[in-house]
């Protein structure tokens, strides 16, 4: 769910006007049917953009929130595209704040119980950031939509492939194989204190890719320094 969330709100949205100075106030979103909010504590950085999440309970249905969300944003005066590619598999709604370049998207996805979890993303794409700090792994040649993210010690890794999912596995676990990882379950490989999860989805004749990449301690060494 989440990822789908990363994907959508860094794409898209570079080429929108600069904001005008002064700024308006920051904008404050109304959940409807608010159960509960779990904030999600520091800020991830995807692609050089700062991002901040937050998760919420609503027991309004997903066609209701949609709605409400889609209203707000068009009092607020944001641009909502029309026609965007899915890249998720929830329902979603994705709005620009072209006065301060803040890109929202929410992700709703219904629950057995009859509540909704809402998940908010805010990437604030004003402050987009050349990345400096290297891939842990190479990525799979001739791949596009490359995204690279970093969140409290975990980094990630997403792009999209025009090739089989049994090809893109194939080729991460011979890598990660020779650069000295075990495969200990199916797609999670160990090398020391370093664990990573490959994630990957058949989708537009070719492969959505996500890594996972959690250090418990100092990073540890680069593919990319592996013979």
């Amino acid at each position: 769910m989440l990822s789908g969330l990363l994907v959508v709100l860094t794409t898209g949205w570079l080429s929108a006007s600069p904001p005008p100075s002064p700024p308006p106030a920051p904008f404050h979103w109304k959940v409807p049917g608010l159960v509960s909010t779990l904030d999600v504590p520091g800020e991830m950085n995807v692609g050089g953009i700062p991002i901040r999440l937050q998760v919420y309970t609503s027991r309004e249905p997903v066609e209701s929130l949609l709605q409400s969300f889609a209203n707000a944003s068009d009092a607020a005066g944001f641009y909502i595209p029309r026609k965007t590619r899915r890249v998720a598999r929830q329902p979603h709604l994705t709005a620009l704040d072209t006065r301060t370049l803040t890109a929202y998207t929410i992700l709703l996805n219904p629950s057995p119980d009859g509540f909704t979890t809402v998940v908010l993303g805010e990437a604030k794409m004003d402050q987009k950031t050349a990345s400096a700090t290297p891939s842990l792994v190479p990525t799979y040649p001739g791949a596009k939509h490359v995204l690279q993210g970093n969140f409290e010690g975990a980094r990630t890794l997403s792009f999209w492939a025009a090739a089989r999912t049994e090809q893109v596995e194939t080729w991460y676990r011979e890598r990660l194989l020779t650069a000295g990882y075990k495969e200990e379950e199916p797609l999670v490989f160990r090398r020391g204190e370093q664990e990573l999860h490959l994630s990957l989805k058949t989708q537009h004749m070719g492969t959505n890719a996500l890594l996972f990449i959690k250090t418990a301690g100092a990073e540890g060494a680069s593919l990319h320094a592996a013979p």
